[in-house]
């Protein structure tokens, strides 16, 4: 009996909500928001862990954060693409140089007219520069904040975690799933620019 009074209640909070929204759109000013490009060039320093082995992971990115920018609020698509150098016990076959990015999303705030704060998800891949028949597909985690230093010349710094989880080997034609994830964390420093039209 008391689901189903909470669900009338429920259903009567969803109405109200939905007709709270769809007057507000007639009231509420319209949005703002301008189309951004934020090309940036990255340097990463972290480390990486698979099973019981671990060491160092760096490189050196560039890419562009494309989207919109409204009063406070931005959003948009992220791509990256560089070059990753680690230890050789990164993989089992001993690869130490990578190419490396990933396309993915990002969204944050930006306030005071200096700084901004961001989330971002990246689909990453990761492909040994001695075999390019062979990759690595994962997830990427980033936060950060940035500092407006001059113009739209951003200062930022950004926390990032990923996890390889799947391998590629177009010899073989085969996708499989990681024995052991291969985990990457750190911090990346980094210039970028505003570009708002």
């Amino acid at each position: 009996m008391k689901f189903w009074k909470w669900m009338n209640t429920s259903k009567e909070f969803l109405v109200s909500l939905t007709r709270f929204l769809l007057l507000s759109l007639l009231y509420i000013p319209t949005v703002h928001a301008r189309f951004m490009v934020e090309p940036f060039y990255k340097v990463y320093e972290g480390k990486y862990q698979t099973g019981a082995d671990s060491g160092k992971f760096s490189g050196k990115i560039y890419g562009a954060n494309v989207g919109y920018l409204g009063d406070y609020f931005m959003a948009g698509l992220s791509f990256e693409n560089g070059q990753y150098t680690s230890d050789n016990t990164l993989t089992n076959q001993g690869f130490e140089k990578y190419n490396g990015g990933g396309i993915g999303s990002y969204m944050g705030f930006h306030f005071l007219d200096r700084w901004k704060i961001w989330t971002g998800y990246l689909n990453s891949a990761l492909e040994p520069t001695a075999n390019r028949d062979f990759r690595y597909f994962g997830q990427h985690v980033s936060f950060g904040l940035g500092y407006r230093v001059w113009e739209g010349l951003i200062l930022n710094v950004e926390g990032f975690r990923n996890q390889y989880t799947q391998q590629e080997d177009d010899t073989t034609g085969l996708t499989t799933g990681l024995d052991s994830n291969i985990k990457t964390e750190g911090t990346s420093y980094f210039l970028s620019y505003f570009l708002v039209f």
